[in-house]
């Protein structure tokens, strides 16, 4: 294994780390804001260092173990193109959830306050993915700035209550730890 190799899997194995723990680590979490501030603030400059970095992994590293040689010089440009901008976007990925699950994980620092929701449920959604349900749901209560969405457990019903003792984090976050 080479030492490319090396650093490359460790550092996607600490990423992926990042995101299992900061997803297992709750009961209830609201993603909503923490992706949109990844997406408002992050994604972009992102982006932005992954695609030269990209370009210099293609070129100096994978390049070499093409096995297909095209007799047209712009279709193997058109290759190495396609290839750095697909590379760029999977780093952007896999950057783009380590920095969502680092803000959820950092929120459960510093100065925590704990407060008890009465509210109301008025929205409820589900995602599938790889075959894993994820249920979501909206709730509104006094004591919150709005409405809030929260990544949650199990199915509710819209108009049933949410009662649940509850904290807000370092970054303003909603959450319960399991």
């Amino acid at each position: 294994m080479t030492k490319f190799q090396i650093i490359f899997f460790s550092a996607l194995g600490l990423c992926i780390l990042t995101i299992i723990l900061a997803f297992a680590s709750f009961d209830f979490i609201e993603t909503d804001t923490a992706a949109d501030w990844t997406t408002n603030y992050f994604a972009l400059p992102i982006f932005l260092v992954t695609a030269p970095t990209s370009f210099f992994v293609y070129l100096k590293f994978l390049q070499q173990h093409e096995a297909k040689e095209y007799k047209s010089k712009s279709l193997t440009k058109a290759r190495t193109a396609f290839r750095i901008l697909m590379l760029s976007l999977g780093i952007t990925g896999i950057l783009f959830a380590t920095t969502l699950s680092t803000i959820i994980l950092t929120n459960d620092t510093g100065d925590v306050k704990t407060i008890n929701l009465n509210a109301k449920i008025i929205d409820y959604h589900t995602t599938r993915n790889k075959g894993r349900t994820s249920h979501y749901i909206k709730i509104q209560d006094n004591q919150l700035r709005g409405i809030i969405e929260l990544k949650v457990d199990r199915p509710f019903q819209i108009g049933q209550s949410f009662i649940k003792s509850m904290k807000i984090g370092r970054w303003g976050l909603l959450y319960s730890e399991k």
